[in-house]
């Protein structure tokens, strides 16, 4: 297999992967072999470790994007794993480096089969600080959560509330606003996850469907709510966004239907789009001090249905699908040769 760049000789010409035939429900996915990617002049061929199971999966094995790519079709957004083999133009890795990044849309395929070919600048090295599991479900959350905090322009001491703040994409939020020195009432779904932001330092949590959240809110900020990053929505976030002040800001991704909206408060909605500038930004951020990803429950390949099924339940964290077991190790010097 000739990739026209620096290579793993031991690369197979076959894989084991969970793919879809047909869009529809999560009896669609099925355990298939197929061809190991192949890899264009700036991909990256990763070999998987860890896949995150992102709240949008179902969406897009219904064929939410329209349709992108060829059957049988490989999904999975974020995943972690080793590098396997780079193409010609690839400046920023080699095999053996142990990375983590985002295949939302990606023509080639996602995270869900034993190698992914991923643009460089999708793809990130690892902080030291988290785990390759960790890391297998924090890309498309990490940089949702990042870019919507910057779209806020928060400073120092003021207010946010974040709105889903014990999902895969909230949790990640509240640890960030924290470092970026803003006060967090953190909204949550359930007793779990009213448990898990007070461990990751909010300054106040609540419970979004069991408490009243107008009064919530202005307990929090009694003059008005600085800010708010919204990763869902729903009856009880209205009167919560009500409490905005109206030279504050509100931003949500797109996607989260119905749309918020304020009374004076400026709305934004954002893309949460990686390239290599945010993924060194939000690796700072990480690296910055003790840092924790939430995993919910890991699955097998064998058991994506209920995967599926589940990431559809209440959960909190994000849900992970194992792809290859044991300890990742750097490829030694005798593996990595140019391909003819």
């Amino acid at each position: 297999m000739a990739f026209g760049g620096i290579m793993n000789s031991s690369i197979p010409k076959q894989m084991r992967a969970t793919v879809i035939d047909k869009f529809g429900g999560p009896e669609v996915f099925h355990l298939a072999t197929m061809p190991v990617p192949e890899v264009g002049d700036l991909d990256v061929l990763v070999q998987v470790h860890t896949a995150g199971i992102g709240s949008w999966d179902p969406w897009i094995a219904e064929g939410g994007l329209g349709g992108r790519g060829r059957f049988p079709l490989v999904i999975g957004s974020d995943g972690s794993g080793t590098v396997a083999a780079v193409g010609p133009k690839v400046k920023r890795f080699k095999p053996g480096d142990v990375v983590y990044g985002y295949a939302y849309g990606n023509k080639k395929g996602g995270f869900f089969a034993e190698y992914a070919a991923i643009p460089q600048d999708s793809l990130v090295t690892i902080p030291k600080n988290i785990s390759i599991d960790e890391a297998g479900v924090l890309a498309v959350s990490g940089i949702t959560a990042l870019l919507g905090l910057e779209e806020l322009e928060l400073k120092k001491g003021q207010s946010i509330m974040i709105w889903g703040a014990s999902g895969g994409v909230g949790h990640i939020a509240v640890q960030i606003a924290k470092r970026m020195g803003a006060r967090v009432l953190a909204v949550a779904s359930g007793p779990d996850g009213v448990a898990l932001v007070r461990r990751l330092g909010a300054d106040m949590a609540a419970d979004g469907h069991q408490e009243d959240m107008v009064e919530a809110t202005k307990k929090f900020a009694p003059d008005g709510l600085d800010a708010t990053l919204t990763f869902s929505s729903g009856p009880e976030l209205h009167g919560a966004l009500l409490q905005v002040r109206s030279q504050g800001r509100i931003a949500y991704p797109n996607g989260v239907e119905p749309e918020p909206k304020g009374a004076g408060a400026d709305v934004v909605s954002y893309d949460g789009l990686p390239s290599h500038e945010v993924f060194d930004r939000l690796n700072r951020i990480i690296a910055s001090g003790p840092f924790h990803v939430e995993i919910g429950h890991t699955y097998t390949m064998e058991e994506m249905i209920k995967a599926i099924q589940d990431v559809q339940k209440h959960h909190i964290g994000k849900l992970a699908l194992r792809i290859r077991s044991g300890p990742e190790k750097a490829m030694p010097e005798d593996q990595r040769t140019m391909s003819t």
